[in-house]
């Protein structure tokens, strides 16, 4: 469970967020139809089974059908995932900036950005026409038109982005490459169109999670018998997005600041932000897990190195224990 002084930091979190946004709206410009704002398509590369399955899964596929509750959505994912909005570092100032939202779905975060950090403009990229299309209903809530916002879809066979070099102040890209087929060129192309200097903060799944070695590998695979006859990384591949999700991928932060590294990036790794099931199972489940040896020495020996931080949140090594592992990344000045 979460504890008490924990839970009441997230609501002030979350009632600090919405009021902030409920300000903010009072003064976005009444510029533009956004009706009639386009959606891009990119005519590079192929489909794959990536394009496919997220063009039927589509997170959030309800349309919202006013801006109020468009925005208590945005409060709604400080409450289910811990920790989220601090590591993400959401949304701050950018009324200068060009942001790109990569695999931005039915744009929860395009609001965010634009509502409640003011910025100039925002890139919402997705594979999927449906999430796009709910992202543009929703942008047109809250009155915001194609002046300040462009969306595009593009397609997993391909990672290039259709923007110029150096054209972006920020990247923001949650819970998305893990699903992709080629996360290196993504990691590229983002180091292309970044300006010198700027940003990118990412979310791909954190492997030293209790969502990993203590949800999938003991709750799912040792307690109810799930996924028989598989390695961790295949159970793990079926216990995030659904069964049938063609790619899912958990990474060790060595490995994925590795990755940003041979694409040009300085990588720092913040820690993972919790699923509320994940704080839930550390508290019922981790002592029994240790002592259970039907569970692989390697879980096991995660659980025992689990400290818990000042604030009340599991860490292991250091960092926090979720499954969001959050990552800022710089491009380097031009020498």
């Amino acid at each position: 469970m979460i504890p008490g002084r924990v839970r009441s930091g997230l609501r002030r979190l979350a009632r600090a967020a919405l009021g902030g946004l409920d300000r903010a709206e009072g003064l976005v410009a009444r510029t533009g139809d956004p009706d009639a704002i386009p959606i891009v398509i990119s005519a590079i590369g192929r489909t794959t089974p990536v394009d496919s399955y997220w063009a039927e899964h589509t997170v959030r596929s309800t349309p919202f059908r006013t801006a109020r509750a468009s925005r208590r959505y945005l409060r709604l994912w400080a409450r289910e995932y811990p920790l989220f909005e601090p590591l993400m570092e959401l949304y701050g100032d950018h009324r200068t900036d060009t942001v790109v939202d990569y695999g931005c779905g039915p744009g929860n975060d395009l609001v965010g950005f634009l509502v409640a950090g003011g910025a100039h403009r925002v890139i919402g990229i997705d594979v999927s026409r449906k999430a796009l299309e709910l992202a543009r209903h929703r942008l047109a809530l809250h009155r915001i038109g194609s002046d300040r916002v462009t969306l595009i879809q593009v397609v997993d066979g391909a990672a290039t982005i259709p923007l110029d070099d150096a054209s972006v102040d920020l990247i923001y890209c949650e819970g998305v490459l893990h699903h992709t087929s080629d996360p290196d060129g993504i990691l590229r192309e983002f180091r292309r169109i970044l300006r010198p200097g700027a940003d990118a903060t990412i979310m791909v799944y954190n492997r030293d999670s209790l969502w990993y070695h203590l949800y999938t590998a003991y709750r799912r695979q040792v307690l109810d018998g799930a996924f028989a006859g598989l390695t961790i990384d295949e159970a793990f591949q079926r216990n995030t997005d659904g069964e049938d999700c063609p790619i899912s991928r958990a990474y060790a932060p060595d490995d994925f600041v590795a990755a940003c590294g041979a694409a040009g990036f300085r990588t720092r790794y913040v820690g993972g932000y919790f699923a509320k099931l994940e704080l839930e199972l550390f508290a019922s489940l981790a002592d029994q897990a240790m002592k259970d040896g039907r569970l692989g020495e390697e879980h096991r020996q995660f659980i025992r190195e689990l400290e818990m931080s000042s604030d009340g949140f599991p860490r292991y090594r250091g960092s926090y224990a979720g499954i969001g592992g959050v990552y800022h990344l710089v491009a380097p000045l031009a020498s």
